[in-house]
């Protein structure tokens, strides 16, 4: 049985659109020229790199409109942000709530989840095209879908990239000025159904497709979604200097 294990980096910085994300990255924000006019529309998938001890390391893309289900806990895409997929909770659609955060999640990495560079970065989590949940995609044979039967793995589909730890988030516009956005902290692992919940700081909780409700596994990381600073500019706060 294959559990999500850590891939990637201690330190890194992302750029998303003049996005940069940093474990424990200072407050300092320097310009990246080598990627400007790289900026797209609000709502269309946008450039991401990361660093890791100040250097490049890898390039990839995030997606925004992953959506908080307020009914099974779970995290789901919706393009237009409204109920979409399928909730554990009665059988129906998940549920957002549009007062709640919108996030982005980066993808472009390997399905297998190969070492990005160090610790913090973790590959291989995939969007179940039944649902619409986020899951990891090695325990796809073991795993319970809302839909019935398994989560897939749809060919051609992205493979997403989480983060776990404490990123600091330092976002710069396109005029240079920079701002921190905190990451929400909390996500975990079910070991039952395979799939991504939101504890609300407990191991356990919503309702999980295998049964009864989520539960954290053993090995699972403390993940941080990040929310899309393009969209909510309530989570922006200046940094000085």
């Amino acid at each position: 049985m294959d559990d999500p294990s850590p891939t990637g980096l201690s330190r890194r910085a992302l750029l998303r659109n003049g996005l940069l994300v940093g474990l424990g990255a200072t407050a300092a924000v320097t310009a990246l020229p080598e990627l400007a006019g790289m900026a797209l529309a609000e709502n269309s998938n946008q450039y991401v790199t990361v660093y890791y001890n100040d250097e490049p390391t890898i390039t990839n893309l995030s997606q925004p409109d992953w959506w908080y289900c307020v009914q099974c806990y779970g995290i789901f895409h919706s393009d237009d942000d409204t109920p979409n997929g399928v909730c554990p909770y009665n059988g129906g659609k998940h549920q957002n709530n549009t007062s709640y955060y919108s996030y982005c999640t980066q993808f472009g990495g390997s399905s297998e989840g190969p070492d990005l560079g160090g610790s913090g970065v973790q590959s291989g989590w995939r969007w179940c095209s039944k649902c619409q949940g986020l899951f990891w995609g090695s325990a796809a044979t073991d795993s319970y879908c809302p839909a019935g039967g398994q989560h897939i793995v749809t060919s051609d589909t992205y493979t997403y990239v989480l983060v776990f730890g404490t990123p600091t988030i330092a976002w710069t516009n396109a005029q240079g000025s920079s701002y921190t956005v905190a990451a929400q902290s909390g996500w975990l692992y079910c070991g039952k159904c395979r799939g991504l919940f939101y504890g609300h700081g407990t191991n356990s909780g919503g309702w999980c497709p295998a049964g009864s409700h989520h539960l954290q596994a053993s090995n699972s990381y403390n993940y941080e979604m990040i929310p899309d600073p393009a969209i909510d500019t309530s989570v922006l706060t200046p940094i000085n200097g």
